[in-house]
Protein backbone atom coordinates (compact mmCIF):
# COMPACT_ATOMS: atom_id res chain seq x y z
CA UNK A 1 0.00 0.00 0.00
CA UNK A 2 2.92 2.19 0.64
CA UNK A 3 3.95 2.31 -3.16
CA UNK A 4 0.59 3.25 -3.91
CA UNK A 5 0.52 6.12 -1.53
CA UNK A 6 3.59 7.43 -2.83
CA UNK A 7 1.98 6.92 -6.17
CA UNK A 8 -0.73 9.08 -5.15
CA UNK A 9 1.77 11.78 -4.13
CA UNK A 10 3.59 11.87 -7.31
CA UNK A 11 0.27 12.04 -8.69
CA UNK A 12 -0.57 15.08 -6.84
CA UNK A 13 2.13 16.93 -7.35
CA UNK A 14 1.98 16.57 -11.27
CA UNK A 15 4.66 14.20 -11.91
CA UNK A 16 3.49 12.02 -14.60
CA UNK A 17 3.09 8.56 -13.21
CA UNK A 18 0.70 6.85 -15.80
CA UNK A 19 2.86 4.57 -17.05
CA UNK A 20 3.79 3.13 -13.62
CA UNK A 21 0.41 2.46 -12.53
CA UNK A 22 -0.81 -0.63 -13.98
CA UNK A 23 2.04 -2.67 -12.53
CA UNK A 24 1.91 -0.95 -9.26
CA UNK A 25 -1.36 -2.11 -9.33
CA UNK A 26 -0.41 -5.77 -9.99
CA UNK A 27 2.41 -5.90 -6.96
CA UNK A 28 -0.16 -4.41 -4.77
CA UNK A 29 -2.70 -7.40 -6.07
CA UNK A 30 -0.02 -9.25 -5.55
CA UNK A 31 0.25 -8.63 -1.58
CA UNK A 32 -2.99 -9.01 -1.13
CA UNK A 33 -4.05 -5.45 -1.92
CA UNK A 34 -7.56 -5.72 -3.51
CA UNK A 35 -10.02 -3.04 -5.24
CA UNK A 36 -12.31 -3.46 -8.02
CA UNK A 37 -10.95 -0.38 -10.20
CA UNK A 38 -7.10 -2.18 -8.87
CA UNK A 39 -7.86 -5.09 -10.66
CA UNK A 40 -9.26 -3.22 -13.71
CA UNK A 41 -5.76 -0.68 -13.36
CA UNK A 42 -3.83 -3.81 -13.08
CA UNK A 43 -4.90 -5.02 -16.87
CA UNK A 44 -4.06 -1.99 -18.48
CA UNK A 45 -1.04 -1.39 -20.65
CA UNK A 46 1.83 1.26 -20.38
CA UNK A 47 -0.19 3.29 -23.30
CA UNK A 48 -3.63 3.86 -21.53
CA UNK A 49 -2.09 6.49 -19.21
CA UNK A 50 -5.19 8.79 -18.80
CA UNK A 51 -7.47 5.72 -17.93
CA UNK A 52 -4.75 4.22 -15.49
CA UNK A 53 -4.93 7.92 -13.90
CA UNK A 54 -8.71 7.58 -13.47
CA UNK A 55 -8.69 4.32 -12.67
CA UNK A 56 -5.73 4.42 -10.01
CA UNK A 57 -7.65 7.54 -8.63
CA UNK A 58 -10.66 5.15 -7.77
CA UNK A 59 -8.63 2.84 -6.50
CA UNK A 60 -7.48 4.97 -4.20
CA UNK A 61 -10.82 5.93 -3.05
CA UNK A 62 -12.14 2.58 -2.77
CA UNK A 63 -9.21 1.71 -0.64
CA UNK A 64 -10.03 4.66 1.89
CA UNK A 65 -6.95 6.53 0.67
CA UNK A 66 -7.84 9.29 -1.50
CA UNK A 67 -5.11 10.91 -3.97
CA UNK A 68 -4.55 13.92 -1.83
CA UNK A 69 -4.20 17.36 -3.15
CA UNK A 70 -1.26 19.40 -3.37
CA UNK A 71 -1.67 20.62 -0.47
CA UNK A 72 -1.99 17.42 1.01
CA UNK A 73 0.93 15.89 -0.62
CA UNK A 74 3.24 18.19 0.61
CA UNK A 75 2.40 18.11 4.33
CA UNK A 76 2.80 13.85 3.61
CA UNK A 77 6.72 14.88 1.96
CA UNK A 78 6.86 17.26 5.26
CA UNK A 79 6.04 14.20 8.04
CA UNK A 80 7.95 11.46 5.97
CA UNK A 81 11.22 13.46 6.15
CA UNK A 82 10.14 14.11 10.02
CA UNK A 83 9.54 10.48 10.47
CA UNK A 84 12.86 9.63 8.41
CA UNK A 85 14.81 12.45 10.75
CA UNK A 86 13.27 10.30 14.12
CA UNK A 87 14.44 6.79 12.50
CA UNK A 88 17.92 8.23 11.85
CA UNK A 89 17.30 7.56 8.57
CA UNK A 90 19.19 8.99 5.82
CA UNK A 91 20.75 12.68 6.20
CA UNK A 92 19.61 15.06 8.58
CA UNK A 93 20.22 18.16 6.67
CA UNK A 94 18.95 16.86 3.36
CA UNK A 95 15.53 16.16 5.29
CA UNK A 96 15.11 19.30 7.36
CA UNK A 97 15.49 21.39 3.43
CA UNK A 98 13.34 19.26 2.59
CA UNK A 99 10.70 20.14 5.18
CA UNK A 100 11.41 24.10 4.71
CA UNK A 101 11.13 23.05 0.85
CA UNK A 102 7.93 21.54 1.17
CA UNK A 103 6.88 24.06 3.58
CA UNK A 104 7.89 27.49 1.76
CA UNK A 105 4.41 26.39 -0.74
CA UNK A 106 2.01 26.82 2.14
CA UNK A 107 0.52 30.27 2.95
CA UNK A 108 -0.16 29.40 6.36
CA UNK A 109 1.59 31.02 8.54
CA UNK A 110 2.44 27.95 11.09
CA UNK A 111 3.71 25.45 8.27
CA UNK A 112 6.14 28.76 6.96
CA UNK A 113 7.57 28.67 10.66
CA UNK A 114 7.76 24.76 10.40
CA UNK A 115 9.89 25.05 8.05
CA UNK A 116 11.85 28.14 9.52
CA UNK A 117 12.79 26.18 12.67
CA UNK A 118 13.86 22.83 10.18
CA UNK A 119 16.03 25.57 8.04
CA UNK A 120 17.31 26.85 11.13
CA UNK A 121 18.53 23.33 12.41
CA UNK A 122 20.02 22.76 9.42
CA UNK A 123 22.06 25.66 9.59
CA UNK A 124 23.15 24.89 12.87
CA UNK A 125 24.29 20.65 11.86
CA UNK A 126 27.68 22.24 10.13
CA UNK A 127 29.25 24.86 12.48
CA UNK A 128 30.73 23.96 14.06
CA UNK A 129 31.39 20.64 14.21
CA UNK A 130 31.54 19.56 17.59
CA UNK A 131 27.90 20.93 18.14
CA UNK A 132 26.30 18.41 14.81
CA UNK A 133 25.44 15.89 17.40
CA UNK A 134 23.57 18.84 19.84
CA UNK A 135 21.83 20.22 15.88
CA UNK A 136 20.89 16.99 15.25
CA UNK A 137 19.13 16.14 18.52
CA UNK A 138 17.33 19.24 18.13
CA UNK A 139 16.04 18.63 14.89
CA UNK A 140 14.69 15.17 15.94
CA UNK A 141 12.83 17.02 18.84
CA UNK A 142 11.70 19.26 16.34
CA UNK A 143 10.42 16.49 13.95
CA UNK A 144 8.51 14.58 16.87
CA UNK A 145 6.84 17.84 17.71
CA UNK A 146 5.67 18.19 13.93
CA UNK A 147 4.76 14.70 13.71
CA UNK A 148 2.62 15.17 16.97
CA UNK A 149 1.38 18.54 16.14
CA UNK A 150 0.64 17.30 12.18
CA UNK A 151 -0.73 13.22 12.24
CA UNK A 152 -1.28 11.83 9.19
Amino acid sequence: MERLRDLAVRLAMDEPVGDDLPMAAAQALARGVDSPSLRELAGLSKGQSREAVDLFRQAMEELGSPVPDESGARLHLMRVAAANIVAGEGDPEDLAHEIYWQSSHFLSPELREVGYRFLHLCAECGVPPDRTEEAVAAMKEAARSFLHDYPA
